[in-house]
């Protein structure tokens, strides 16, 4: 049976928050989904800033400077509406300690700290804005809360080429590196950016769900992404990595 949204999109705003009018258990889940999203704007943009350190192709700068400076914009929004709720910045992210080492968190933290090349930009790129614009889509655009669904149609306006510019680079990277780099690449990254959905069925998404600040599960989702990515891979003769059907997602 589908859980019963209790607040319809875009019907409560920080006023209705800040001056009691609704039940305190929706801030908490609130802030706790605002911090999370925050936090993976900010690590992205982290990603693209170390990489345009280290960027050897110039073609490609232009866009990933665009890419980091929508991302840091985009992780400031979040960051804004957590701070008109009395949460800092500071208070968010450290909220987030002990979530940045869930299987959900990796592919935002290895492309922060880690990632290296072309083509784990590439697959980051993949795995986060691809992902992140279906949550975002799906999810946030529609959310209860005025300021987070706002600020979701600003982000999707913005980075809707980020996707594309992934999927291009998919088959430029078959052209410049082989199938077989390629395909080591997606089996190194696949499992990371399904994780980056969440796992599903938790009394969190439940309550998301229950007040409006989600409209699908995490399941769901990540099943959107798999099947978009798969057919965008048999077009290009590439192999869809086979992962393990529950969460935490491995290479099966």
């Amino acid at each position: 049976m589908p859980i019963r949204r209790e607040f319809p999109p875009r019907s409560l705003d920080a006023a209705a928050l800040n001056e009691g009018r609704v039940d305190p258990h929706y801030t908490k889940v609130l802030l706790r989904l605002l911090a999370a999203h925050a936090m993976a704007e900010k690590l992205t943009a982290l990603g693209y800033q170390r990489a345009l350190a280290a960027l050897d192709n110039p073609a490609l700068r232009p866009t990933v400077e665009k890419n980091f400076a929508e991302e840091k914009k985009h992780a400031r929004f979040i960051y804004d509406a957590l701070e008109e709720l009395g949460v800092s910045q500071q208070a968010a992210d450290r909220s987030m300690i002990s979530v940045l080492k869930a299987p959900s968190f990796d592919a935002p933290s290895y492309f922060a700290a880690k990632a290296a090349g072309e083509l784990d930009l590439l697959m980051a790129s993949l795995s986060l804005d691809t992902t992140g614009l279906i949550m975002i889509g799906e999810n946030y655009r529609q959310s209860s809360y005025v300021p987070h669904a706002r600020a979701a149609e600003i982000i999707l306006d913005e980075e809707t080429d980020h996707e594309i510019f992934a999927s291009r680079q998919l088959g430029d990277a078959v052209e410049r590196f082989g199938a077989d780099a390629v395909n080591d690449a997606l089996r190194q990254w696949i499992p990371r950016a399904v994780n980056f959905f969440g796992p599903p069925g938790t009394g969190f998404t439940y309550d998301c769900i229950r007040y409006g600040l989600k409209s699908r599960d995490n399941q769901e989702l990540a099943e959107l992404y798999v099947t978009m990515l798969s057919r965008r891979c048999e077009q290009l003769g590439l192999e869809m990595p086979v992962l393990t059907p529950t969460y935490p997602h491995r290479l099966a």
